[in-house]
């Protein structure tokens, strides 16, 4: 649907898209998220762990981040690794508010596992230790420059959004599902198997993706990614459907 027939029928339609992100003020992976969805016809809204105020939103983006804290997943914390608590609180929480209400969720990275976790699956707490032949650069940088081809399951929502088969993704992660869970279906991966993406069945958008799409929105495909979490985040809102 064309932005002046949504603006027709739903008068102040630039939906909410909440982004979360960690505890306290700064975070700059917010800014990357929010440009892709004001660009993409959204306005961005930051969900930040321990804020007071109640966020109105229309959709939702779970970014990237720290590890989730592996008691969620039955499995054992790691020594000397500092877990943002409140954050995964806030997170699950509004994970179980969107599945309740049918907002649109799109995880990125933590996002795709927490996803996961919400929906009784688990994660690796260390691909190269669950992978054989999975290595990583040192130094977050040129991680970031890193790039894995990933098969696309030609079916799913995610591949009519991004429309082929396969394609090349960053790679900042340390950790991947593991066990999927319930409702989910695995819908990317890697050559080697690593889980790259997920999406819910009985829902219209509810995807997790374990790249990071606003770091390449100079790709055509992961800016449609984006505007259809906004396009969906419009019909639900609108009464569209």
């Amino acid at each position: 649907m064309s932005g002046s027939r949504r603006a027709r029928l739903c008068p102040g339609y630039r939906s909410v898209i909440g982004i979360t992100s960690r505890t306290g003020f700064l975070d700059p992976g917010y800014l990357p998220l929010a440009l892709a969805v004001r660009i993409s016809g959204g306005r961005p809204r930051r969900l930040r762990a321990g804020a007071a105020e109640v966020a109105v939103f229309h959709g939702l983006i779970i970014g990237g981040g720290s590890d989730i804290f592996p008691g969620l997943f039955r499995r054992g914390a790691r020594r000397n690794y500092r877990y943002d608590h409140y954050r995964d609180a806030m997170e699950v929480a509004l994970l179980r508010h969107a599945e309740s209400e049918r907002i649109p969720v799109l995880g990125i990275c933590r996002g795709a596992q927490l996803l996961n976790v919400v929906h009784g699956g688990s994660l690796h707490i260390s691909i190269e230790k669950a992978f054989s032949g999975v290595r990583y650069p040192r130094g977050r940088f040129r991680r970031a420059l890193l790039r894995r081809l990933v098969r696309i399951h030609p079916e799913s929502r995610l591949g009519r959004i991004l429309a082929r088969p396969r394609g090349f993704v960053n790679s900042l992660h340390q950790q991947a599902i593991d066990e999927v869970g319930a409702g989910l279906r695995v819908t990317a991966r890697e050559l080697n198997g690593v889980i790259q993406a997920v999406e819910h069945q009985d829902y219209d958008f509810r995807i997790g993706v374990q790249f990071h799409p606003e770091l390449m929105l100079y790709r055509r495909a992961f800016r449609r990614l984006f505007r259809s979490l906004v396009h969906a985040a419009d019909t639900r809102r609108c009464g569209l459907v």
